[in-house]
C-alpha cells in the first residue's frame, strides 16, 4: 500500500511544515509561512504495517501564500504545471505533422530545491520518517537529475523546431 506527505518548506528552508492533503485545489491555511515563497514537496512512499518503509518518489513545487498563509491552485497554476506535458508530451506526432511550421514553446524550467530546503527535507526526513531516511538521498537527487535532463531535451525539441527548414 502507498501513502503520502505534503510538506511546505520556507524559502530559507528554516521552516518544515507537514500540510494536509489538498482538497480541490485548496491548501489549509499556515500562518506561520504567511507572505513566504514555500517549496511544496510531495513524498510518495510505500507502507508497511501501517508505517512509511520506503520511498518511492518525490515531487516539487513553489509559490506564495497570501498574508494569511492560504494557497488555492488556479486555473493558471494548473496550465503551467501541465504546459511542458501539453508541449512536447507526444515527440512522435510533432516530428510528423507540421502545422504552419509554427516554433515549439519555450518550456517551463524545472522546480528544484535550493541546498538549503534538500538539507532541511533529509533533517525532517530523518527525523520524523526514519525508514525513509536511507534511499531519500538517492530518490530526490535521481528526480532533480531526471527532471534537468528533462528539461533540456524539451530545450533542444523546442531548438531544432525552430531551426526547421521551410
Amino acid at each position: 500500500m502507498t501513502g503520502c506527505r505534503y510538506l511546505f518548506i520556507s524559502s530559507n528552508g528554516d521552516k518544515i511544515i507537514k500540510i494536509s492533503q489538498p482538497k480541490n485545489h485548496k491548501y489549509k491555511p499556515i500562518p506561520q509561512l504567511a507572505n513566504e515563497n514555500v517549496l511544496e514537496v510531495i513524498l510518495l512512499y510505500e507502507n508497511k504495517d501501517r508505517k512509511p518503509h520506503q520511498l518511492l518518489t518525490v515531487e516539487f513545487d513553489r509559490f506564495r501564500l497570501d498574508s494569511n498563509g492560504n494557497y488555492e491552485e488556479t486555473e493558471a497554476d494548473r496550465i503551467r504545471a501541465f504546459h511542458n506535458f501539453f508541449a512536447f508530451g507526444m515527440p512522435i506526432l510533432l516530428e510528423d505533422v507540421e502545422v504552419d511550421d509554427k516554433p515549439l514553446p519555450i518550456p517551463v524550467a524545472p522546480i528544484v530545491p535550493t541546498d538549503s530546503e534538500k538539507r532541511s527535507l533529509y533533517n525532517y526526513i530523518n527525523e520524523k520518517l526514519p525508514n525513509l531516511a536511507v534511499g531519500a538521498p538517492y530518490v530526490v537527487e535521481s528526480k532533480i537529475k531526471a527532471s534537468r535532463e528533462k528539461y533540456e531535451e524539451f530545450k533542444n525539441m523546442a531548438k531544432k523546431s525552430k531551426n526547421r527548414p521551410k
